[in-house]
């Protein structure tokens, strides 16, 4: 075994050979393997999309590829709370584990299977898709990416290829669950592509055991092509000791609709790129954003969302709450090219600082070409405003009480419009366990309004 920076391009392409990857896989695998010794890690001195996040102090590249577990142990992901279930893919210290299909995804011809065994099985789609949005190599559409894109690239471990076809309105969820419970470092990699007038919903879930040192380099590609609907969450509940770097790349045709929710609350670093790439007329994109970061805790959240056709929408609101000494970014971008006359498009962050010590960043970004659209963007970071606790406190409710109803409303816009089986209550669920950690005691409100109101 060597480290990740001593990967090199022969070696991935034998490993990829050995494990029956066809001819053209293996070749990928050994461009996008040159490509990455030629690379060097970000350097946030220079990168302007790492600026605000030190790679060499948050990251840890100096470890070798995890090895599977014998006979891991899962817990119950967030299908358990969805009656009727859905499909289960489990991928435990880099390897696929199980898939566990359902009937209704089934008889709709649904494809859920190893990645691996796809490249082989429905080779014209995954060839034509895989990679494509990550890099312009071999004729892709998506631009070069940094080296932590490039490492998933060549030596993606773990995969899951997912098809809905054409004209199917899937009523059950597909959830890919990662765990962890080995050290090193874990490259999971999901390729979804959602058929012309489909319906679907995508959980993509992360969890791990507890005392575990580990980096987690995962890329989803997402394909959601005309006039289909796509409703997508990922949910980031790891243990303390998880480094998580998360890119998740749509690509949107005409007349499409995602609507995306990122949930972040475990880790102790977190760098999540929900990206959007609006390429047909009429496409409209919504994602969301909760987060909760906790002491020593590090958040930094990138949506960009590229409008590239004309007429089409986007509407970014990310919502956080702070404590300890924890430190968030948010960076929106939102780029509308030239030709996309027509374009609308908003972008909000709002960061509740809970207590002294945490710090939250934002730069909400647009850059435009074009003249013919309505654009608007803007972020809010304050504290708890005190008339909302003096309101409860007034009728009875004891001030930790207060407090906790008060951040759990804070997010309750954001989980209900999300309106996914089985996500808003596991969330709610984990938010109220991070509160009930907290010293609510600590927790600072602002009380200029109240001492406004009380002097006039």
């Amino acid at each position: 075994m060597t480290t990740l920076s001593r990967l090199d391009a022969d070696s991935l392409a034998s490993t990829s050979e050995a494990a029956g990857e066809p001819t053209w896989l293996v070749e990928r695998r050994r461009i996008a393997g040159r490509r990455f010794v030629d690379q060097a890690w970000p350097d946030s001195r220079v990168d302007e999309f790492w600026r605000s996040t030190p790679f060499d102090v948050r990251f840890d590249v100096e470890r070798e590829l995890a090895a599977a577990s014998a006979a891991p142990s899962v817990p119950a992901g967030v299908l358990a709370g969805v009656e009727g279930g859905g499909v289960q893919v489990t991928i435990v210290d880099g390897a696929l584990t199980s898939i566990a299909q359902h009937p209704t995804a089934e008889a709709a011809g649904v494809v859920v299977t190893d990645l691996r065994t796809a490249a082989n099985d429905h080779a014209a789609l995954v060839e034509a898709h895989l990679g494509r949005l990550t890099t312009s190599v071999e004729g892709g559409t998506g631009s070069d990416e940094d080296r932590t894109i490039t490492l998933n690239d060549a030596a993606w471990t773990g995969g899951v290829f997912i098809h809905v076809p054409d004209e199917v309105e899937l009523s059950v969820p597909i959830s890919v669950h990662v765990h962890v419970t080995a050290p090193g470092a874990h490259l999971p990699r999901v390729l979804a592509v959602i058929g012309r007038h489909s319906r679907a919903m995508l959980y993509l879930e992360h969890t791990s055991v507890s005392g575990v040192s580990a980096l987690v380099d995962e890329v989803a590609e997402i394909v959601v092509q005309d006039g289909a609907e796509l409703r997508l969450a990922t949910l980031q509940d790891w243990e303390d000791g998880i480094e998580h770097l998360g890119l998740q790349k749509a690509e949107v045709h005409r007349d499409a609709r995602v609507v995306s929710l990122a949930f972040t609350t475990g880790g102790t670093t977190v760098r999540l790129r929900p990206e959007f790439d609006l390429v047909g007329p009429g496409a409209d994109v919504r994602p969301l954003g909760v987060y909760m970061a906790s002491d020593g805790q590090w958040f930094d959240l990138q949506p960009y969302v590229r409008h590239i056709a004309p007429r089409a929408s986007s509407d970014v609101l990310f919502k956080g709450a702070l404590q300890g000494e924890s430190r968030t970014v948010f960076r929106g971008n939102v780029f509308v090219h030239r030709d996309a006359a027509g374009t609308s498009t908003d972008e909000n962050n709002r960061s509740l600082i809970l207590t002294e010590g945490a710090r939250a960043d934002a730069t909400p970004f647009l850059e435009i070409e074009c003249a013919d659209i309505t654009a608007g963007h803007g972020s809010a970071t304050g504290q708890i405003d005190a008339r909302h606790l003096y309101y409860l406190q007034a009728r009875g409710i004891d001030r930790d009480t207060a407090l906790r109803m008060i951040v759990t409303g804070y997010f309750t816009e954001i989980l209900e419009e999300a309106d996914l089986p089985g996500i808003t209550g596991r969330a709610i669920e984990v938010i109220e366990r991070r509160i009930a950690a907290a010293d609510l005691s600590a927790v600072q409100v602002n009380d200029l309004n109240l001492r406004d109101e009380a002097e006039d």
